[in-house]
């Protein structure tokens, strides 16, 4: 049960209910514009699922099929209380351990129950256990949950200030890597929290700089770089526009400055995005998410302006390269 371990089974839980989180988010945007009810249906539905996908992958990840289904209902039972995220977590790999020490029990000391295992043990013994686990999460949980949503609400602006910048940092320290994507799993559980906010917004913000200032330096500054490296840039646009900071690794790789860069450019934006208050209820979506945003004005400008800024620090610190290294 090491942590690298636990990690991937918490990103497999992680990465299935991202869809969904997006989905909710955009249908009851659509919803308090157009009220329509089969849309205000169909995120309310969306986002019904994503604690019991959460927990039930999680589980999954862990053993298979039995913890799955375990899995799925303690994250049902999550829904129904008042634990949210981080109970959702907790019951998914107590959901996945308990299928994975029932298999270590039955299949060692009770051969003859095989045939059993999967369609009775396994799962009422599985469901009784995760019921009084619900019960312990379900009264220690929600008191957590409930200072963690407290502390944001009356955060000042400097507190404030400092986390969101804290965040940003993180996004782009290791484009897409356990650190990333910590911070982008602290921007999502808040959005869970049914709170629109600066967290989400400039967490965003923050990924897609990296791949559009390089985009945007390769661009500008074609003599500094490689044909090689301007063709990499030239995916880096979609990659930014679709937020994903992956597409900033090969350069940061060949050259720590960029790093640094993207630091200052993550550290710009995430005041900025405090200062006008740009807050977002969608997790994901890249560019997209400007049409589910009020301050979308805002939020397009700081992302323009930051990574033209970006691009240009970029370009003017890179040594101009020889015409055999440019083709």
């Amino acid at each position: 049960m090491s942590l690298s371990n636990m990690y991937k089974q918490f990103m497999n839980g992680f990465t299935y209910i991202i869809p969904l989180a997006v989905v909710g988010g955009v249908f009851l945007n659509l919803y308090q514009t157009y009220d329509v009810e089969i849309f205000f249906q169909i995120g309310t539905s969306s986002l019904f699922l994503v604690y019991p996908v959460l927990s039930a992958f999680i589980a999954y990840a862990i053993s298979d099929r039995p913890g799955f289904i375990i899995g799925l209902l303690g994250g049902l039972l999550i829904t129904l209380g008042q634990s949210g995220f981080i109970g959702a977590v907790i019951i998914g790999f107590v959901s996945g351990y308990i299928i994975t020490l029932f298999s270590y029990i039955f299949k060692r000391y009770f051969k003859s129950s095989r045939g059993l295992l999967p369609v009775f043990i396994y799962p009422v013994f599985g469901a009784l256990i995760i019921g009084f686990v619900y019960l312990g999460v379900n009264s220690i949980i929600p008191p957590i949950n409930d200072m963690i949503r407290t502390l944001y609400v009356q955060l000042s602006l400097i507190p404030l200030l400092i986390l969101v910048i804290i965040l940003s940092i993180m996004m782009v320290y290791d484009l897409g890597g356990p650190i990333n994507k910590i911070a982008y799993v602290l921007g999502v559980s808040s959005i869970l929290s049914g709170i629109p906010n600066v967290m989400m917004a400039a967490i965003m913000i923050a990924g897609m700089i990296p791949p559009l200032s390089i985009a945007l330096a390769t661009t500008l500054f074609k003599h500094k770089f490689s044909n090689e490296d301007r063709q990499r840039g030239l995916s880096n646009y979609f990659m930014g526009l679709s937020f994903m900071s992956e597409g900033a690794i090969t350069f940061q790789k060949k050259d720590k400055k960029f790093m640094y860069i993207f630091i200052l450019g993550a550290t710009i934006s995430a005041i900025l995005t405090v200062i006008f208050n740009v807050e977002s209820s969608i997790a994901h979506g890249g560019i997209l998410t400007v049409f589910f945003i009020e301050s979308w004005f805002y939020f397009l400008a700081i992302l323009i302006g930051t990574s033209f800024i970006m691009a240009l620090l970029l370009g003017i610190s890179l040594p101009r390269l020889k015409k055999e290294d440019i083709v």
